[in-house]
């Protein structure tokens, strides 16, 4: 397992001591795997005519760079523990960038964290989570968000 595909939701409650980042460390090492974090973000809805559009742009801007710099300091704590690990930001449909980037990295895995709460299907196969299983060319891993 050469390299490990990280689908990052929400950048700021991913810390190296969560059970996604603890499981993907885990694993790169046991394999020297490469690392790669990706966290997809919406694309931009149009904005109405009676909205300020460089304030807009301004504060859109503002929050993609603090989800790259994130990123960037996610993917430095992982090489500091000996992890070749590389950050991407990407824009679009989750479920399409995840997809798209596993086949361009040549993933040997995707990691997802998990965020049901009850069932184990309703835990796994959420909209995302479905469409990976269904047409991701390599093996999808869940771990779940609240334990590991």
């Amino acid at each position: 397992m050469k390299t490990i595909l990280v689908a990052i939701d929400n950048c700021e409650s991913t810390t190296t001591d969560s059970p996604v980042m603890q499981r993907v460390c885990d694993l790169a090492r046991a394999f020297s795997s490469k690392v790669w974090l990706l966290h997809v973000v919406p694309e931009s809805a149009p904005m109405p005519f009676n909205v300020d559009r460089k304030l807009v742009r301004g504060q859109i801007a503002s929050e993609l760079r603090h989800e790259h710099q994130y990123l960037q300091h996610l993917a430095q704590c992982l090489r500091d523990r000996d992890i070749d690990a590389h950050a991407l930001l990407r824009e679009g449909a989750t479920s399409d960038m995840i997809l798209e980037e596993s086949k361009r990295l040549d993933a040997d895995l995707v990691v997802v964290g998990s965020h049901g709460h009850g069932l184990l299907y309703r835990a796994l196969l959420d909209g995302t989570g479905e469409r990976l299983l269904g047409e991701s060319a390599c093996p999808v891993m869940f771990v779940p968000q609240h334990a590991l």
